[in-house]
């Protein structure tokens, strides 16, 4: 009979495509792996995985195969979980998806405040783009997801997270640092440093700058970074200026590396969203979790960050 445990093993192979990164997920060794796999395809009489130079791709038994280990790990969490409640517990995994930067500031302290309420929740974020959030939640490898702006999706339900401020910044030799104020007019004299297509903020930023007189294609780009921290940094070395959520810069800030810059007429937020799966059952952890976001104490944990 195919076990729970072979099942996850292979979802971690069919994700990462490689042995050796499922194992370090799974907190394995790699010959560990390749024995549940193997054993897996014996006991199912079919190749699950094809090596395509170092990566491994599912052929098209494994990809039959990929939906059903979903649901089978879903319905065997959902056991463990239905039979905690019926002991008046509150136990088990709370897995979140992140694809917005705010959220990896946010989600420490909350989650560090959920577990002292209860402490039988083993609570686990993965960093991910909001694509692969959306997908996950499809697929329910994940129980919420956290997004910067709403999905189309109908099969998902998003609800209001908290409001992120994105203020403009230069470093602290840019001669806008030493200016109470700037107008949109001079955003054409700037060398700009955006994050990567796809980004929620880069869309934020380029529909404000648009709305101000300012399109895409009469903006000097002077690069395309992959995360806030890496625009804080080219900012921060003078290569340019740039908007980003202000908890993710709220450090260099406070070590005066970088300074934010007002503009005239203008003031950028966007409204942070949690979201999950409409057809999953909310179980006790997932319904503590989302009670606890939403009370005084949970909105006094995340407001201790975002301001």
């Amino acid at each position: 009979m195919v076990g729970v445990r072979e099942l996850a093993v292979f979802l971690a192979a069919a994700e990462q495509e490689n042995f050796s990164a499922a194992a370090r997920k799974l907190h394995l060794s790699q010959p560990a792996i390749s024995f549940q796999i193997q054993s897996l395809e014996q006991q199912l009489q079919v190749q699950l995985f094809q090596r395509v130079g170092r990566r491994i791709m599912l052929t098209q038994a494994g990809r039959d195969l990929l939906p059903i280990a979903h649901e089978m790990i879903y319905l065997s969490s959902q056991i463990e979980q239905m039979m905690g409640e019926r002991q008046g517990l509150v136990k088990g995994e709370l897995v979140i998806g992140c694809s917005t930067s705010p959220g990896k500031y946010v989600l420490p302290r909350l989650l560090g405040a959920f577990h002292q309420l209860y402490p039988e929740v083993q609570s686990h974020v993965e960093i991910m783009d909001r694509q692969t959030v959306e997908d996950r939640l499809l697929t329910r490898q994940l129980h919420f997801g956290i997004l910067g702006l709403p999905s189309k999706n109908k099969k998902l339900e998003c609800w209001p997270f908290f409001t992120d401020e994105l203020v403009l910044i230069v470093a602290e030799k840019h001669p806008w640092a030493r200016r109470d104020q700037i107008s949109p007019a001079e955003f054409r004299e700037a060398d700009w440093i955006l994050r990567e297509g796809g980004a929620a903020t880069r869309h934020l930023i380029l529909t404000a700058l648009a709305e101000q007189g300012l399109p895409t294609d009469e903006l000097r780009v002077a690069m395309e970074l992959g995360s806030p921290e890496a625009v804080a940094v080219a900012v921060e070395s003078g290569y340019g200026v740039s908007f980003v959520s202000r908890v993710a810069v709220e450090r260099s800030l406070e070590l005066g590396r970088l300074k934010t810059v007002s503009v005239a007429g203008m003031s950028l937020c966007r409204q942070v969203l949690l979201a999950r799966n409409r057809s999953s059952t909310c179980n006790r952890v997932q319904l503590r979790f989302r009670e606890f976001v939403e009370s005084a104490q949970g909105q006094q944990v995340i407001q201790g960050v975002v301001g």
